[in-house]
């Protein structure tokens, strides 16, 4: 990852994120939120405008361990697929 370190990444997710970064040539935003006392955690490609995850819980780790699970970057999970992302901002 560039831009930013993994672990920078993943810990920003539980703190109402707004990221966009780049990978395999396509650009992403992800984004959490709160709703009453609600937490959703969205990624949207933006070339494509599709919403590859959404999550919502009460408890944010709920919603960022979802997403650590997710294989929403062309089968592959945020991990395995670190190494090719490029963090715009955020």
């Amino acid at each position: 990852m560039t831009g930013k370190t993994f672990t920078e990444f993943m810990d920003d997710l539980a703190y109402n994120p707004e990221m966009e970064f780049m990978f395999r040539g396509e650009r992403y935003m992800i984004s959490g939120y709160l709703t009453r006392d609600q937490y959703t955690l969205e990624l949207c490609n933006i070339d494509t405008d599709s919403m590859l995850f959404t999550m919502t819980s009460a408890f944010r780790d709920e919603c960022v361990s979802a997403f650590e699970k997710a294989r929403v970057f062309d089968g592959q999970t945020i991990s395995e697929a670190e190494h090719e992302i490029e963090v715009l901002y955020g």
